[in-house]
């Protein structure tokens, strides 16, 4: 949280030297405002992210997001009991998970993890990972185990982690754009849940629909259509949001 702090009031005390610079380097260095616009793009993501892990189980035994089942079930395979899972998948997922998570924020950290700049990019590479995925899954097939599925597993896990890094630098924490856990217990709580007005409450409601939902039509389009298809319709939705980021408003138009 100290880190994420910095990092914000890094872009703040850089919004002045910004403005003097040319109108394409502003746009692409200025912080972007997290407003509602920025939220319908993380509501899209999380229904993306559904629909991959909805693919993942049934395909390698092991999630590409849901880092908190792949933590548990990590811990019964090393216990002996494998159960229904893949213990290797799992940890691969769950090592790629976390080496995404720190590139996109260890990066993000010290050159502000919402400039336009930064991303535009890592959205960029979080989509052709997808897209690689859906390929690999295209041509070799849907297997458990071999190289081609580990690979695919892990640029999925990869892409994953890094979403979520690159969603936090916004700060709303009511969208993770994965972890469903903590937005649960965290509205059914809340004091104020019946209030008319509740911007957190309305934000994590959203936000668990959208995975639900992105779960279900993952699970539909995974039996109808085939894995490689549906990861293909989750990439699709990951340019949609690649695009939104380049209409965006920069947070320094909020004092214009």
């Amino acid at each position: 949280m100290e880190s994420w702090n910095k990092a914000s009031a890094e872009e703040r005390n850089s919004e002045p030297a910004a403005r003097s610079l040319p109108h394409s380097t502003r746009y692409w260095t200025e912080p972007l405002r997290a407003d509602m616009f920025v939220e319908m793009q993380l509501l899209l993501l999380t229904f993306s992210t559904g629909i991959q892990d909805a693919i993942c189980f049934p395909d390698f035994h092991g999630f590409a997001s849901n880092q908190t089942g792949n933590t548990v079930l990590l811990a019964v395979g090393l216990a002996g009991n494998s159960g229904v899972f893949n213990l290797t998948n799992i940890g691969l997922s769950l090592a790629a998970f976390i080496a995404g998570a720190i590139f996109t924020g260890q990066i993000g950290n010290p050159i502000g993890g919402t400039r336009r700049w930064w991303q535009f990019l890592v959205n960029i590479i979080q989509t052709a990972m997808i897209f690689g995925a859906a390929a690999i899954q295209h041509l070799h097939g849907v297997r458990e185990i071999g190289p081609w599925p580990h690979f695919a597993l892990g640029l999925l896990a990869a892409s994953s982690g890094s979403q979520v890094a690159s969603a936090r630098a916004f700060r709303m924490t009511e969208i993770s754009t994965a972890m469903a856990t903590a937005a649960w217990v965290d509205l059914v709580i809340d004091p104020a849940i019946l209030a008319r007005s509740n911007r957190s409450r309305n934000r994590r409601s959203t936000f668990l629909i959208a995975l639900v939902a992105g779960s279900f039509a993952g699970a539909y389009m995974q039996a109808r259509i085939g894995s490689s298809l549906a990861l293909f319709v989750s990439g699709i939705g990951k340019v949609l949001v690649t695009i939104a980021i380049l209409l965006t408003r920069a947070r320094s138009a909020d004092a214009k």
